[in-house]
């Protein structure tokens, strides 16, 4: 997605009394509904997933993000902070450290001076290498690695790679 007039023009020029609000959106198949956090606002905020969707409830906590970006050495990936987690997301991420599923995230920005749709939104993303401490989560966010999944996606047995067999 390419980002909105209005983030564009928040990410270059930081208009005087606009803020960026930095949203999460936390999912694993041991959760029963999507955990929903943000940045920069003082209580909880309704805002819709998509441009003119129905909004949804963001929990308001203390969240640090660092976008991906690169560096000399390649591409870095995203940081996520979360601080005051033992009310909200201790328990989340306490069941999720214990699967091998991963924490499938995807971050989500608004202005507030439009708060209609998202800006911008990075997802496909999910959670790596939590650390969890009583009261804050810091972990690194990146892309699923592609690289390290099977081609062409089909699995090779006797039916249907005979060749494979020694028959």
């Amino acid at each position: 997605m390419s980002l909105t007039d209005a983030m564009q023009e928040a990410y270059a020029a930081n208009p005087a009394g606009e803020v960026v609000i930095e949203t999460l959106e936390l999912d694993h198949v041991g959760f029963a509904e999507p955990v929903r956090i943000a940045s920069n606002v003082e209580d909880d905020v309704l805002l819709p997933l998509v441009a003119g969707g129905d909004p949804v409830t963001f929990r308001a906590l203390a969240v640090a993000v660092t976008l991906p970006g690169v560096s000399e050495d390649g591409p870095t990936p995203m940081r996520v902070r979360i601080d005051n987690v033992s009310g909200l997301l201790l328990p989340y991420l306490r069941a999720a450290i214990q699967s091998t599923a991963p924490i499938s995230v995807v971050y989500r920005a608004y202005t507030s001076a439009d708060l209609t749709g998202p800006g911008d939104v990075i997802d496909g993303l999910q959670l790596r290498s939590v650390d969890l401490t009583a009261t804050t989560a810091e972990g690194e966010v990146s892309f699923r690695e592609v690289a390290m999944e099977a081609f062409p996606r089909a699995t090779y047995d006797g039916t249907f790679y005979p060749a494979l067999s020694n028959l």
